[in-house]
């Protein structure tokens, strides 16, 4: 039975085990205790069936969580932002996971709390598993079953928790769940660029989708930011950082182009890697259309990196011509024996200003400046670009 998904009577077994492991460290604890709890997991992670190429079964992480921890509480729920739902205690999740050599390492970091936004109990768990060792289910399966057993039964452990000492007042219908995110390092970062100067930022809306809590920085100056429109079809978003910016850029008025016009791109790619200053990069525009099924994009060949995500392409006389939103896999393409060189796509700034006039957002345009060079083109973006940084 040993590594089998615990189900049928190996579940059981599983089962009373770790409820007599809790038991044995919290003899007043009736379980499962009927405190009611929100369990917090970044959005992204909670649907993930696999990682690095690691097979699994047909359940998310959230599944297998869920099944822990209602060993432990029976009144356990996902944590929805805005649910009509309150709870006495949340607990949040955060995984890291790495396999390599046949093994998973599976570490849980975690944090209780109740009605303040200072934790109550703080934690590490961690599990490896041999990937030898499973037959059936997922090694990853099976490793988050047994590291958030451990989380629940230090819980209990640590907070004797009932409903009476942890009544339902946490209410997530009003709360903002970003007390529960990681915040020592973000879960993903991009690129924005202001566009007026009210301090409104745009950027990608996939390198903002779903966070919990938004960063903006400029220089050594961080302020938080909130989404007030987006469009995945599109792929754009616009923040809000309520505070002034004296550096912003602007649009062509015409949003016209020249095919193989020179453009430069600016962003904060491989953050965890590269400085955290801007990085600049040069190229043209080198085709009026994205990927087959795209809606609204250009293709242009200034090299991005991962981080570059919503940053300006910017015309040689300062203009807004597009914002940066991908480019072609090299590796997927490597496979197909095809190496792309430089094929990168950014949203059409036509496509951008419809997006601002719908949604009544105030930017401004100018005519084209025909004497510009790559010093006014480097000038206008970075006075205007900043880093995004998405926390879960």
């Amino acid at each position: 039975m040993r590594g089998l998904w615990p189900r049928g009577l190996a579940g059981l077994l599983a089962a009373i085990a770790a409820v007599d492991a809790a038991c044995a460290e919290s003899k007043d604890v009736k379980l499962p205790a009927d405190v009611s709890v929100a369990i917090y997991m970044p959005a992204q992670v909670r649907r993930f069936h696999g990682f690095g190429g690691v097979f699994e079964s047909g359940r998310t992480l959230e599944d297998t969580v869920l099944s822990a921890g209602q060993v432990y509480f029976s009144k356990s729920r996902m944590a929805e932002a805005g649910a009509d739902d309150s709870f006495g205690l949340l607990l949040a999740l955060h995984p890291q996971v790495k396999a390599e050599s046949g093994r998973v390492a599976y570490t849980l970091d975690y944090a209780v709390f109740a009605a303040s936004d200072d934790p109550l109990l703080k934690g590490t768990e961690t599990v490896t598993v041999d990937l030898r060792d499973f037959s059936r289910g997922g090694p990853l399966d099976v490793a988050t079953y047994q590291a958030a057993q451990q989380v629940m039964s230090a819980v209990v452990g640590g907070l004797r928790p009932d409903s009476t000492k942890y009544p339902a007042t946490l209410d997530l219908k009003s709360r903002s769940l970003e007390f529960a995110v990681k915040k020592d390092k973000p879960w993903a970062s991009g690129t924005g660029f202001y566009f007026n100067g009210n301090g409104q930022v745009l950027t990608a809306a996939h390198v903002i989708q779903e966070c919990a809590k938004i960063e903006v920085k400029r220089d050594e100056k961080v302020v938080p930011a909130k989404v007030i429109a987006t469009s995945s079809v599109i792929d754009v978003a616009a923040l809000d950082t309520g505070a002034t910016s004296p550096a912003f850029l602007s649009f062509r008025r015409n949003l016209n182009f020249e095919l193989g016009e020179s453009v430069t791109n600016v962003g904060f790619p491989l953050q965890d890697i590269l400085s955290q200053s801007p990085n600049l990069t040069r190229g043209n525009i080198s085709a009026r259309g994205g990927l087959t099924g795209s809606e609204g994009q250009i293709q242009f060949s200034a090299p991005v990196q991962p981080g570059s995500s919503g940053g300006p392409v910017v015309s040689d006389g300062g203009e807004v011509l597009g914002i940066t939103v991908g480019t072609l896999s090299a590796a997927a393409l490597a496979k197909q024996g095809v190496i792309p060189q430089n094929v990168n796509f950014a949203l059409d700034s036509r496509y951008a200003v419809k997006f601002l006039q719908k949604n009544n957002l105030q930017f401004n345009s100018v005519e084209e400046n025909p004497h510009g060079d790559i010093h006014t083109a480097n000038q206008a973006a970075l006075g205007a670009v900043v880093s995004v940084r998405c926390y879960e």
